[in-house]
């Protein structure tokens, strides 16, 4: 498994109008319906201002790739743009291999 971490800074510092695109456009929905993508979030900082994070765990590295070259992540892209700081410059985003997993026993 592979998890991408997406790293959007918000113009003016507020993430709430990127929150706000995110679920207006079912971003993440979009994400979760692509083969291979196995959950996502959206992240604020506890302390107010500052980057928000986007990130999803991913099957593997070529279900990643399926969604960034997916028409859906490219829609609406221009909007997104006016909402992110240096969004023309590329976003920062890196994916991470995933090696020791644990979740509470049931």
């Amino acid at each position: 498994m592979i998890r991408s971490v997406l790293t959007l800074r918000p113009r003016g510092g507020d993430g709430s109008e990127i929150v706000d695109f995110y679920r207006r456009h079912r971003v993440l929905d979009r994400a979760v319906e692509q083969d291979g993508c196995l959950g996502a979030e959206l992240q604020l900082p506890t302390g107010g201002d500052g980057d928000v994070l986007v990130t999803a765990l991913w099957r593997d590295a070529d279900a990643y790739r399926g969604w960034l070259e997916s028409s859906d992540r490219a829609a609406n892209a221009d909007e997104l743009g006016r909402l992110v700081h240096d969004f023309d410059a590329g976003v920062s985003g890196a994916t991470y291999e995933v090696v020791i997993r644990a979740e509470p026993r049931r």
